[in-house]
């Protein structure tokens, strides 16, 4: 009988040493902590607070919104209404993180704010507010107002229709296929926007590389700059615009019928035009090169590799 019961307790502790392998009481813990739906009327707005975790929020066709939550015993979720305000609030008590799947109605304006959290937000169809201090973000779609904050995460907004305003301090920002009023600023990172349509455009980094890849719009207004890094902007053939160019310890090159107006001279505002110029752009690097080039000329923006922290190399660029 002894020999039994000693059987028995080697065969579990083996069995709880495999990896893959969990207890009931584990999977237990794996499973949604919270899962609770509650109706919301047309007109009602969404706040999320979540101190640390991740908060993923997808959308369907449904006037309901369904909150789950995995999380320790020791902490909980509290969902309230007030007014047309529905707040989601995580309440921790120091017991670990919070992850959420959230799935709310397309039409929700949604607010979603942290410290040490992932945000990723997918299908919204109204006004998206984003912030964490550690995490990235990711938003894909939102329109009206699209904000995405970061302190030390890297900001992607995919697909935004409105005034978009993407900011990090430490990582890089990537705006693709959105259309409105952009806004992005960062210290320590690239600034990637492909694919855009923007009539107005604001873009300004330290320490890192901008790219532009997108129509200009006549009448428009586009500054990009950055102290420590070059300057790509790739345009369509039939592009009309101003460059106002100014680089102190780099170049200005083109592979477009752009025309010097005035004097060339380094550290001086040279001004250049392409077209009617019917747009005015102004491009301005300290230590870097400034580059307008057709489709198709120059290589893919550079990766970060977030395993390694750096970044890869460049392709070589093939100048015309």
């Amino acid at each position: 009988m002894q020999t039994q019961s000693a059987r028995l307790a080697l065969t579990l502790a083996l069995l709880a040493a495999l990896p893959g392998v969990a207890t009931s009481q584990e999977r237990a813990r794996t499973a949604p902590s919270t899962d609770r739906t509650i109706t919301v009327a047309k007109g009602s707005r969404l706040n999320v607070s979540n101190n640390a975790g991740e908060v993923i929020l997808k959308t369907w066709d449904r006037d309901s919104l369904r909150v789950q939550a995995s999380h320790s015993p020791k902490a909980s979720v509290d969902i309230q209404t007030t007014g047309n305000i529905v707040t989601v609030q995580s309440k921790t008590g120091g017991a670990g993180g919070i992850d959420y799947e959230i799935t709310a109605p397309a039409w929700l304006p949604i607010k979603v704010s942290g410290t040490f959290i992932y945000i990723g937000i997918e299908g919204s169809q109204n006004e998206v507010f984003a912030e964490t201090v550690k995490g990235d973000i990711v938003v894909k779609g939102g329109s009206g107002f699209v904000t995405a904050k970061s302190i030390q995460g890297e900001v992607i907004v995919e697909d935004a229709k409105g005034k978009i305003n993407a900011s990090s301090v430490n990582e890089s920002i990537r705006i693709s296929g959105s259309v409105g009023e952009i806004v992005a600023e960062t210290t320590n990172g690239d600034i990637v926007l492909n694919k855009v349509d923007a009539k107005s455009v604001e873009v300004t980094t330290v320490n890192g590389d901008v790219r532009y890849e997108g129509s200009i719009a006549a009448g428009g207004l586009y500054r990009l700059s950055t102290h420590n890094g070059d300057i790509t902007m790739i345009l369509p053939e039939n592009t009309s615009a101003t460059f106002a160019v100014r680089t102190y310890n780099g170049d200005f090159s083109s592979n477009m019928a752009t025309k010097l107006v005035g004097e060339l001279r380094r550290g001086r505002r040279s001004t250049y035009t392409l077209g009617a110029g019917g747009a005015d752009v102004e491009l301005e690097s300290f230590g870097g090169t400034i580059r307008l080039r057709r489709p198709g000329t120059v290589p893919a923006p550079r990766e970060r590799d977030k395993t390694k922290g750096e970044k890869e190399q460049p392709q070589e660029e093939r100048e015309f």
